[in-house]
């Protein structure tokens, strides 16, 4: 809770019970689960696809507890995506993670799809997602009780449009409880419109040089955040995507009205290849363009025979756009100008213009404050940041009765 990663909150009504989200935190090796839970829940209630959020649940399929997963239906398919790549992660290095493919595709079997502003009803509790605007079928969860009161669990949302998204939906019912993420609660992002111009300056003078841009950036959401962003300021040279992002992009394109604009992937697309195996790999680099790939922290994914390739041409640029965990490759290449992965030996100094631009699809500070302000709960719990406890105390300063909750070892009765 106090921390970003293996996100989990488990609600107990006397009645029902129901999990929203059951999360990894993937930047550990082996990937830290939340603790498992007693006995069995009646559903989950998933507000994303991101495996902070999602990453656990086939953990309840094979500790035998089967219950409904209700989702928005494209995060069944991003699950699916990543749910496969972390297993086949966790054969490559080795690491045996505490759940099989047949629970990957029991879990898969009990997603129940749900729209939108569509409720549905638990035994006594009643529930509606909300649109989040953080990735293509992100949620909060609105969960309206027996007694009367109405919890709102926003997971990770967005109250700002971005290339890819509307923001998130902000015309809410009365909320009693609000559990609120708090990635960007000590700090406002910087202009978008900036970063969007800093990254186009950053590819004219790399493809001036003769160089490639190399950028990093998280498969489901980010990638096809950039390819707008390219496409919108008009970047003509070869443009190639490669790595996981390819099947993300396939998945999300098939969601159309989930999308600000319902044909901007398509039309983004057009002058774009997907990549596809180390042979195309070496002939795209011979070349000045652009290639955007995974993983957004480099610890992993195509972007691995690239940098090996690159890392020493002054003339080319690696754009990190993307959180970076601590501990993690990029993070520590951002500090030390050294790209080390010990998985392939790898340890070289990087000559390439490194530079971080962040594109977040989090909401910031000022707009954490004015979302609570807007809803003016009874009580407010900050998870999922790391800097909740801080969040919390502003918050009771200005009036809110707030609260961080220690991870796993608080019991909360409304």
């Amino acid at each position: 809770m106090e921390n970003i990663g293996n996100s989990a909150v488990h609600v107990d009504t006397g009645v029902e019970k129901f999990v929203m989200d059951y999360g990894t935190k993937v930047q550990e090796i082996p990937p830290k689960f939340p603790i498992p839970m007693k006995g069995n829940v009646d559903a989950v209630m998933l507000t994303h696809s991101h495996l902070d959020h999602s990453g656990g649940i086939p953990l309840l399929a094979a500790n035998k507890n089967n219950p409904p997963i209700y989702g928005i239906e494209v995060a069944k398919h991003l699950c699916r995506l990543l749910w496969m790549d972390s297993l086949k992660i966790a054969r490559e290095e080795k690491i045996e993670l505490p759940y099989t493919k047949r629970d990957v595709k029991t879990s898969l079997k009990n997603f129940v799809p749900v729209k939108f502003r569509t409720p549905f009803k638990l035994r006594k509790t009643k529930v509606t997602y909300f649109d989040a605007g953080h990735i293509p079928g992100s949620a909060m969860i609105y969960s309206k009780f027996d007694d009367g009161k109405a919890l709102l669990y926003t997971g990770d949302y967005n109250t700002i449009d971005t290339r890819l998204m509307k923001k998130a939906d902000m015309n809410l019912p009365d909320v009693d409880y609000l559990i609120t993420e708090s990635t960007y609660s000590d700090r406002e992002h910087p202009d978008r419109k900036e970063m969007e111009k800093e990254l186009v300056k950053i590819v004219d003078e790399t493809l001036a040089n003769d160089g490639i841009t190399l950028i990093a950036g998280f498969a489901v959401g980010r990638i096809d955040e950039l390819l707008l962003v390219l496409k919108k300021h008009g970047v003509q040279c070869p443009i190639y995507v490669d790595g996981m992002a390819k099947k993300a992009i396939t998945i999300i394109n098939q969601y159309k009205s989930l999308l600000k604009e319902k044909d901007s992937l398509d039309n983004a697309l057009e002058n774009v290849e997907y990549v596809y195996g180390d042979v195309m790999r070496k002939r795209i680099v011979k070349k000045p363009g652009v290639i955007l790939t995974t993983s957004g922290m480099l610890s992993g994914g195509a972007i691995i025979p690239y940098l090996r390739k690159l890392h020493s041409q002054e003339e080319s640029s690696l754009i990190l756009t993307s959180f970076q965990a601590e501990g993690t490759p990029g993070k520590n290449l951002l500090e030390t100008g050294r790209f080390v992965y010990p998985k392939e030996n790898i340890d070289v100094e990087v000559e390439m213009f490194v530079k971080r631009l962040e594109f977040s699809s989090h909401i910031a500070k000022k707009d954490l404050f004015d979302f609570a302000k807007k809803l003016n709960p009874e009580k407010i719990f900050c998870v999922h940041g790391d800097h909740t406890e801080e969040f919390a105390m502003e918050l009771k300063h200005n009036g809110f009765d707030a609260i961080a909750p220690v991870a796993n070892n608080r019991v909360f009765k409304l």
